[in-house]
């Protein structure tokens, strides 16, 4: 039954819950967040299977990747205010990378957690092509890359803007590097919503974050490895 109603139910809950948050702008309601707990719930309640699933939802998972390429759009509009702020762009997006790993590594290693999970948790913070692929080679598990990427998406679209604002980031482009920086592409959706140059900002960190921890995470995990 899913291999033929997994595309119109996917669809039909996303949409829906878009047109519910034009209505009710709460961050809790999420396009991402909302379909996924009812798919679940579908799922388990029907016994249906997972594989079935992602097998009828095959030509939307395989958007995923040009959808990534597609942002550059937006970056190209935004290409003058971004080539102007270049360098504290790549520094604050290489601050964002090595936080993000080395915090993995440090809490990951002191709750006994094996290298297998800490390559799998590493990515946690760019967009799930990139994580999954990058979290691979670091010895990870791929599944478990995407899922929490997907968790840690979800958590920045809900909480990010609430909290730059209780930290009175009020600046459209710095609040578009740290959506980007943190949430990927969950939170670039979030913030494209908001601003076009936030979206662009977002879609811009996102990129070079994901860039950035390909070519920073092994290192720090052979230095991680060296040191345990």
């Amino acid at each position: 039954m899913m291999f033929w109603f997994a595309i119109p139910l996917t669809l039909a809950l996303y949409f829906a819950t878009r047109a519910l948050y034009r209505r009710l702008p709460w961050p809790i309601i999420n396009p991402v967040l909302i379909p996924t707990l009812v798919i679940i719930a579908i799922l388990l309640l029907f016994n249906l299977p997972l594989a079935e699933y992602q097998h009828g939802t095959f030509p939307i998972t395989a958007l995923l990747e040009p959808a990534v390429v597609a942002l550059a759009l937006p970056l190209y509009q935004q290409a003058r205010q971004i080539q102007a702020r270049l360098k504290p762009i790549l520094v604050c997006t290489l601050a964002s990378v090595l936080i993000s790993v080395c915090t993995t590594l440090g809490i990951g290693h002191a709750m006994g957690a094996d290298p297998a999970l800490l390559a799998s948790l590493a990515t946690k913070s760019i967009t799930t092509p990139l994580a999954m692929s990058v979290s691979q080679s670091l010895g990870g598990i791929p599944a478990i890359a995407a899922a929490v990427v997907v968790v840690v998406g979800i958590l920045g679209a809900l909480i990010g803007y609430p909290l730059l604002k209780l930290m009175r980031v009020t600046d459209p482009e710095a609040q578009g590097l740290a959506m980007g920086a943190c949430a990927h592409a969950i939170g670039t959706a979030t913030s494209a919503e908001k601003g076009v140059t936030q979206g662009a900002f977002s879609s811009l960190a996102m990129v070079v974050c994901g860039v950035l921890t390909a070519a920073v995470a092994p290192l720090l995990f052979a230095l991680y490895h060296w040191l345990t």
